[in-house]
C-alpha cells in the first residue's frame, strides 16, 4: 500500500510539477462495491490522503456491528499513536433520531475555526489529568496522550455534548486544537 501512495504521488508531481501536493489524492480503501452497498450495515472506508498527511477510518453504523464500539475505538486510536508521524486523531459521530441528523464536527463542537476533539482522541503531548478534568478517560500513549471526552456521545443528549465540548475548551486553551480557519480567530 506505501509503495502504491509514493507511486501516485510521484506521478502526480511529474504530471503536475508546478501543483501543490496537498492536491494528490491519495487512496480509497472500502468493503463496498455498489451504492447500494454503501447504505447497508457494516460499511468500512480507510482513506489515505498523503498530501495533508491525513488518514481517515470511517465506519458506518458501528453501534449496530460491535454492541459496545467503545473499546474498538480506543483500541484503534492507541495503535495510530504507535506511530510518532502521528500528532492528532479525532473522532466524529453521526447519529440520527427520527428524520433529523447530527455530525458532532458540523452540529456540536466547540469551535467554528478549530479542529474538533469529538468523542475521543489523540494529541501529542502527555497530559495529566489535572489539566483536563473534564475528560471521561485519559491514557498516556506513543509520545502523546489519548483521550476519552465522554464515555457515550450522545449527540442528542445537551449534558454529553456539553462535557465534549468542555474536553475541546480545555484542549483549546492548552493549544493543542489545531486552528484550521484563522479568519475566525
Amino acid at each position: 500500500m506505501t509503495a502504491l501512495i509514493q507511486a501516485n504521488k510521484d506521478s502526480f508531481q511529474h504530471l503536475y510539477p508546478n501543483a501543490s501536493p496537498l492536491l494528490n489524492s491519495g487512496v480509497l480503501l472500502t468493503n463496498v462495491t455498489s451504492e447500494a452497498e454503501w447504505l447497508a450495515r457494516g460499511r468500512v472506508s480507510l482513506a489515505i490522503n498523503p498530501g495533508p498527511g491525513k488518514v481517515r477510518l470511517e465506519i458506518c453504523r458501528i453501534e449496530e456491528v460491535f454492541p459496545s464500539p467503545t473499546e474498538l475505538v480506543w483500541a484503534s486510536l492507541r495503535a495510530l499513536a504507535r506511530d510518532s508521524r502521528v500528532n492528532f486523531v479525532n473522532t466524529n459521530v453521526q447519529q440520527g433520531w427520527g428524520r433529523e441528523r447530527k455530525l458532532y464536527s458540523l452540529h456540536c463542537s466547540a469551535f467554528p475555526h478549530r479542529e474538533f476533539l469529538g468523542w475521543m482522541g489523540y494529541v501529542s503531548r502527555r497530559l495529566t489529568a489535572d489539566q483536563i478534568p473534564e475528560a471521561a478517560r485519559m491514557e498516556h500513549a506513543g509520545e502523546g496522550t489519548l483521550i476519552m471526552a465522554t464515555e457515550n456521545l450522545d449527540l442528542f443528549d445537551a449534558s454529553a455534548v456539553e462535557q465534549a465540548n468542555r474536553v475541546e475548551i480545555r484542549l483549546a486553551e492548552l493549544g493543542l486544537l489545531p486552528v484550521t480557519d484563522s479568519r475566525l480567530l
